[in-house]
């Protein structure tokens, strides 16, 4: 995989409200995961509302904390009806706030004491640390012991102070209690208080279990009261902690801004950089992390747990294969993959598997499996949340002749795109019988690449017709995007989509050898560079056994609509074929919507305008999206509708006064303007890997000052 090092920055403030899930997706499905041969999938518990957090007890019981109050216990299989502890009463479960972490001590039963985070409502909102006494399957919400008490998150200022909570509770080889504190979003004033020893926000902490601060803290003599508790700075959302068994290093993930998700190896005293520097930094003051990764790769790091290289002997158990033993395991929860890596050898990350329902918690149990806690929808803000649609999933090793997986089920994808199939001939791009070619009105920006498209439809199956939505696609059609470099013509890469349902496909990416005679399969996510270009990356989205095209950021794009198809007589002939169901008329064809591309100086400044954002911003910024921003990026959307002009910003202001989304007349103030323009953490989009202009920004500017007229 390829990374991009970044430089330390000075941001003026910090923003990406949400678990850094401002660029994922919200809008979740549930489906099967993909899994390596001879693993399979057991559902544990369905129905989970708002799902945050997992916990052993060394009995065999799993604890299970949803964000709203309520810690449920999984007991001989099965979830029993009345939660462990309910403190609905007392938490403010507001976007990212409520029950985030639980523990059990680790001397339980002899210390029946159970640990829980939450961020409380009352007097005001801030993150409480307690203590419970654990009782067969009940632990008494009188029995509470408050171990410590956060700072007031009302005094934090900023438009969502909500976000960024963290959560993990870990206990440590030492007997020491580690606690993980998110920096909510804070003033537009510049001023970050991770870098800050008076404050908890951005810090990994540690505690003796009973609320006393050890004194060997690295900070013990330089702060007072609750702020001796502080045992690493720099951080922005740590979303996972865990220990390694065998050498008692702890490592975190740390949910990033827009530029880089970390895995960081947390060690006394550390500083991780935060803000001053997001992913790898030149300055030596701060620890770089193990493992970061961009946007593109995923979004939103979670989950963090360790692979034990010896499991106890348990009856039925198979531990996981060699390959697996000693990994540090975590999740991404918008590209809903759980990857592994070596921590002595980190650039070496395996993907372990995909498919899962928005993951945010992963822990290896007892007898030698791996749990995933799947979320199944975003954070709590009122608007998108969808209550009872979390799950947690075993993922059980079987042996190599056991059950069989997802992968196996399905056909291998080729390893070579001479061997799929769909071309004739390679060397002259010649496609088999069937295939159509096809022209689109809006390509997407990737700077240094033209794409060529052709289509495939199975005899007698029909396209499902939509003139606003997106369209439905029968079982078997295949659809091949092949792109080359410019302006030579040179193959680059080839992404094949094979339709198994309306909107989901079996996805690959074959990349073309310097010699151009065939592409091999890409079966990895990785960027790369464009040659000849410095400034240039691509990324090359990998392959996928099961794809929803409605869930997709980046990587294995679809723009195959009515208004991307309306060009010439594309939609005629296609209505011809009787790809279309039902069968259009012509009076309705000449109605339809059409893009227009930037360079198309006859057509007005606000149809390029909108058609640009359509195709490369409406993947996030559309209703169930996964933007918090309020406007509607879809041309399909009228204007007076988009909240597009004067549109009110949920976040990524840049600090400005009176900026919204666009400001007619004002360049300065508009901050869709001022974020394409950027190459930093404010990026837009924030799945970018090229950090040259776009070509948007011109014709943008002249829109938006002709508008001031208007």
């Amino acid at each position: 995989m390829t990374q991009k090092s970044k430089k330390p920055r000075r941001a003026i403030w910090c923003r990406r409200p949400l678990l850094a899930l401002l660029w994922a997706t919200t809008t979740v499905f549930a489906s099967a995961a993909e899994l390596p041969a001879g693993f399979v999938e057991e559902k544990v518990l369905d129905g989970i509302n708002a799902a945050t957090a997992i916990a052993f007890v060394p009995d065999g019981r799993i604890l299970v904390a949803e964000q709203t109050g309520k810690l449920r216990v999984i007991k001989n299989g099965k979830a029993l009806a009345a939660p462990l502890l309910d403190l609905t009463a007392r938490v403010d479960s507001y976007w990212e706030r409520g029950l985030i972490g639980v523990a059990v001590h680790p001397d339980f039963p002899r210390t029946p004491h159970l640990f829980v985070l939450y961020v409380a409502a009352q007097p005001y909102p801030h993150h409480v640390l307690s203590r419970f006494a654990m009782l067969g399957d009940t632990a008494q919400v009188d029995s509470e012991q408050i171990l410590l008490e956060g700072d007031d998150q009302s005094k934090r200022g900023g438009k969502h102070p909500a976000g960024h909570q963290g959560g993990p509770l870990r206990f440590g080889p030492d007997g020491k209690l580690y606690v993980a504190i998110g920096e909510p979003i804070i003033p537009s004033d510049g001023e970050c208080t991770s870098q800050k020893l008076d404050t908890l926000s951005g810090k990994i902490l540690r505690l003796n279990s009973d609320g006393t601060i050890p004194a060997d803290n690295p900070f013990h003599g330089q702060t007072t009261g609750k702020y001796r508790t502080i045992w690493a700075i720099g951080l922005r959302n740590p979303f996972g902690l865990a220990f390694q068994p065998e050498t008692g290093r702890l490592f975190e993930t740390d949910v990033g801004q827009t530029s880089f998700e970390e895995v960081n190896e947390i060690v006394c005293g550390g500083n991780y950089g935060w803000p001053l520097a997001e992913g790898m930094s030149t300055n030596a003051a701060f620890k770089n992390p193990l493992h970061a990764y961009p946007p593109v790769i995923g979004r939103s790091i979670v989950g963090a747990t360790f692979y034990p290289r010896a499991l106890p002997q348990m009856p039925d158990a198979i531990p996981y294969p060699p390959m697996w033993r000693g990994k540090f395991f975590f999740a991404d929860w918008a590209a809903r993959w759980v990857k592994a890596l070596d921590p002595d050898a980190p650039t070496n990350v395996v993907t372990f598997a995909k498919g899962f329902n928005a993951p945010v918690a992963v822990e290896v149990a007892p007898d030698g499996s791996l749990l995933v806690l799947n979320r199944g929808t975003i954070w709590r803000d009122g608007k998108k949340f969808a209550s009872n649609s979390g799950s947690l999933v075993r993922i059980r090793h079987v042996g190599e002749g056991g059950a069989a997986s997802l992968t196996q089920q399905a056909p291998p994808i080729p390893n070579r795109l001479s061997e799929t199939g769909v071309f004739t001939s390679l060397a002259e791009l010649r496609l088999r019988d069937g295939f159509v070619p096809f022209d689109i009105n809006a390509p997407p920006w990737q700077p240094g690449v033209r794409g060529r498209r052709w289509i495939s439809l199975p005899p007698g199956k029909a396209i499902k017709f939509s003139a606003k939505d997106e369209w439905e696609f029968p079982s078997g059609a295949v659809i091949v995007q092949h792109y080359e470099l410019e302006p030579a013509g040179t193959p680059f890469e080839t992404h094949l989509m094979w339709f198994t349902g309306p909107r989901l496909v079996r996805a690959a990416a074959y990349h073309w050898t310097a010699d151009a005679r065939d592409a091999a399969l890409v079966e990895d996510g990785e960027i790369v560079p464009v040659p000849g270009a410095p400034k240039r990356n691509w990324f090359s989205p990998g392959m996928e056994q099961q794809l929803n095209l409605d869930f997709v950021v980046t990587g294995f794009l679809l723009p195959v609509n009515t208004r991307q198809l309306n060009r010439g007589q594309q939609l005629e002939n296609w209505n011809e074929r009787g790809w279309f169901a039902p069968k259009l008329h012509d009076d309705e064809i000449v109605k339809l919507p059409r893009l227009a591309s930037l360079e198309d100086g006859a057509a007005p400044l606000e149809l390029r305008v909108r058609s640009y954002l359509d195709v490369n911003c409406s993947a996030c910024h559309r209703p169930g999206g996964p933007s918090r921003g309020n406007y509607d990026a879809r041309f399909t959307t009228p204007l007076a509708e988009q909240k597009l002009l004067h549109g009110e910003l949920v976040a990524g202001d840049l600090g400005i006064a009176g900026a919204q989304v666009i400001v007619p007349g004002s360049l300065e103030k508009s901050a869709l303007y001022q974020r394409l323009k950027r190459n930093d953490f404010f990026r837009m989009p924030p799945v970018s890997v090229n950090d040259e202009a776009q070509p948007a920004l011109p014709v943008l500017a002249e829109w938006i000052r002709q508008l001031k007229a208007q």
